[in-house]
């Protein structure tokens, strides 16, 4: 796709106009063909990211924002949460081609990933279907429900393990998972087993693309030296495995995800923080950044601080990490989310393209030092010179 009236500029009525043409023409492919990309639902959509990250905005600040970002996703990439939480609305443009953004993120991905096989993004994103695959570092029982012929294996479960946790079968974010037990349902399964079923029904007709399939998991029984940091949710590794040029793995700027005010499913944003960790020591390196602009530098339950925080078991992390990426050799990035138990680390799960969520905390951008670690580099100036998945119709 070649739009030949999108240029790099810092003339905010170009920039407006250009978003205001991008509006009237983009579409999209899917199954269907093409439609228009940005729909009076999806500008909607848009408004009400930018109200929930800019309350105190004024109407016209937040519609300036809104055509400023439509903007700023075909000049580099980059979502409207990201442009608040890696504090990307007071970049300058130069600043901004150093981040590696959610669109260049995927491409640089493909190239790692490719050796996959189409089905890449399947392997890792079906949390099940990974499971099966590496069972042994899962260290639990997990099991999928489909529907109502899962009934007896249901119960089965449920009996054995009086709390365990829900999840989708291939959601990210920690969006709907939470701890699940038939003392909720006075004891009844039929009853539990239907409520989880739609849930997951829910999710899919909100979001057509998400398998309605639920995953029921084994609770993680936490470490005592990470339940000292915060001991209601499981306080979950991110460690990033790229395969460098040389051919060696690296774990590259590894983040803790930590919950706060009684979360569960700790996430970067209202539910918790995530700080950065030394990838050689195991030590946290950074203050606990929020998406939403919460910064703490003790833990604001627990009071322990964080930058300083040693990671116990480092080295068993490090040990595993190469593991598991010697059982899936086709890829060269995962990102693995690990837990660590009294008998050792565990696989929450497997991200296909997780975010470099350490930019926020070091305010700047990693895509070039990324780059000189892979040995590859994208030629073209903007993501979608290389994407086929946005198609341009003029009017």
């Amino acid at each position: 796709m070649i739009i030949d009236y999108f240029r790099l500029t810092d003339d905010k009525a170009e920039i407006r106009s250009i978003a205001e043409r991008l509006v009237e023409e983009v579409h999209v492919n899917d199954k269907r063909g093409t439609k228009l990309l940005y729909t009076p639902q999806m500008l909607q959509r848009m408004r009400e990211r930018i109200q929930r990250f800019a309350p105190d905005n004024s109407s016209e600040e937040q519609e300036e924002m809104l055509w400023r970002f439509i903007y700023d996703f075909w000049a580099f990439g980059c979502t409207v949460d990201e442009e608040f939480y890696l504090g990307l609305i007071h970049k300058t443009a130069e600043e901004k081609q150093e981040y590696m953004l959610m669109q260049f993120l995927q491409i640089y991905v493909y190239h790692l990933n490719q050796d996959a096989g189409p089905d890449r993004v399947d392997q890792l994103g079906d949390k099940y279907r990974l499971y099966q695959r590496l069972k042994p570092y899962y260290k639990r029982e997990a099991m999928e429900l489909r529907g109502e012929d899962d009934y007896e294996t249901f119960v089965a479960f449920a009996k054995i393990h009086d709390v365990f946790v829900v999840k989708p079968a291939d959601y990210s974010r920690a969006i709907g998972v939470h701890k699940a037990s038939a003392k909720e349902y006075g004891g009844d399964y039929r009853a539990m087993m239907e409520a989880i079923l739609r849930e997951g029904q829910a999710i899919h007709e909100k979001h057509p693309s998400k398998d309605s399939r639920m995953i029921l998991e084994e609770l993680i029984c936490q470490d005592a030296s990470l339940d000292r940091l915060y001991s209601d949710s499981v306080n979950v590794i991110r460690a990033t495995a790229v395969r460098g040029k040389d051919g060696k793995i690296y774990i590259y700027h590894p983040w803790i995800k930590v919950g706060i005010n009684g979360s569960f499913a700790a996430a970067a944003m209202e539910d918790g923080f995530v700080a950065e960790i030394d990838s050689c020591t195991g030590i946290i390196i950074s203050d606990g950044y929020q998406g939403t602009g919460g910064i703490f530098q003790f833990h604001p339950n627990s009071g322990i601080p964080i930058k300083g925080f040693q990671i116990h078991r480092w080295d068993e992390l490090v040990a595993m990490v190469q593991e598991l990426m010697d059982q899936l050799p086709e890829f060269g990035y995962i990102g693995w989310d690990l837990a660590l138990t009294p008998e050792g680390w565990c696989v929450v799960e497997g991200n296909y393209a997780g975010q470099f969520t350490y930019q926020m905390m070091n305010s700047r951008g990693y895509r070039r030092e990324f780059e000189k670690l892979i040995g590859w580099k994208m030629e073209t100036e903007f993501w979608w010179e290389r994407s086929d998945h946005y198609t341009l119709i003029q009017p």
